[in-house]
């Protein structure tokens, strides 16, 4: 009995110096990466992009709308607006709702909060609250991830100042953001003359635009609202949108964002470039 209970201890050492060694061997950088993907820290800064709503039984033609987020490059607080500016009748700055949030990593959550110029089916209010969280993609380089108004939303609202014009409001969709260098296609590029903007080398697939202008100064240090302008295209063949002359001041430097989609909703196309009118 002492001989096996000798070796029942040398086996038990055994066990315990290999696993040693194996998180020595993973400390110095061997043997694999260095740092699991989940504790990295994704990118941060300027980061701009869309939320696509999900399909609803009585909403025919879900909506898109532009989105854009200042976030730390390490871990900290995220800031931002989104835009639920839908037809060109509305006023254009209104609608955008300020985002506040925290970034974990390569995890974003966060909350926001607004009136909408619009009156609701369901509520007494026009005031929405809007639920949101994203993780970064390496091999996609985005933040995707979804956002929804909780027992809220998915009510037919009306635009009083529209000709009383109806739209639905989602109770939930799709949320996807690109560090300001992204480009896609590697070919897709934006077209100004004055205040037209257009573009080139559009995919083949591409069927609807959404155009955002956003003050930069806005992004940073401010929490003031950027969302300058916004206008959705449903017709590439005509692309070709005019930002007002009352939206914007001229000589004003501003970000322009095109993003282009399929029939449902994906996108196909995305760049952002800085200008003045």
């Amino acid at each position: 009995m002492p001989h096996i209970t000798q070796h029942f201890s040398l086996h038990r050492l055994g066990l315990v110096t290999g696993a040693l060694s194996a998180v020595l061997l993973a400390g110095c950088g061997g043997g694999g990466s260095d740092t699991p993907p989940a504790l990295d820290n994704a990118p941060g800064g300027a980061l701009f992009g869309f939320y696509a709503e999900s399909p609803e039984v009585n909403d025919p033609d879900p909506a898109i709308g532009g989105v854009y987020l200042d976030v730390p490059n390490s871990e900290g607080s995220i800031k931002g607006r989104m835009s639920f500016r839908y037809f060109d009748c509305e006023a254009f700055a209104s609608n955008s709702i300020e985002i506040k949030g925290k970034k974990l990593t390569r995890y974003i959550n966060g909350t926001a909060e607004g009136d909408l110029d619009s009156q609701s089916s369901n509520e007494l209010t026009n005031r929405i609250f809007v639920n949101l969280s994203a993780d970064y993609s390496r091999a996609n380089n985005a933040y995707r991830g979804n956002y929804d108004l909780g027992s809220r939303g998915n009510d037919e609202r009306t635009l009083a100042n529209c000709n009383n014009q109806k739209f639905v409001l989602a109770r939930k969709g799709a949320l996807t953001l690109y560090p300001a260098s992204t480009v896609f296609p590697e070919k897709f590029e934006i077209k100004q003359l004055n205040r037209i903007i257009s573009c080139s080398n559009p995919p083949a697939a591409a069927r609807k635009v959404l155009l955002d202008v956003i003050d930069p100064q806005a992004i940073g240090t401010s929490s003031a609202n950027g969302m300058v302008y916004q206008t959705v295209g449903n017709d590439l063949r005509l692309f070709s949108l005019t930002v007002p002359a009352d939206a914007v001041i001229s000589n004003k430097e501003y970000i322009v964002v095109v993003q282009l989609f399929d029939n449902a909703n994906q996108p196909v196309a995305f760049k952002q470039i800085r200008t003045s009118f």
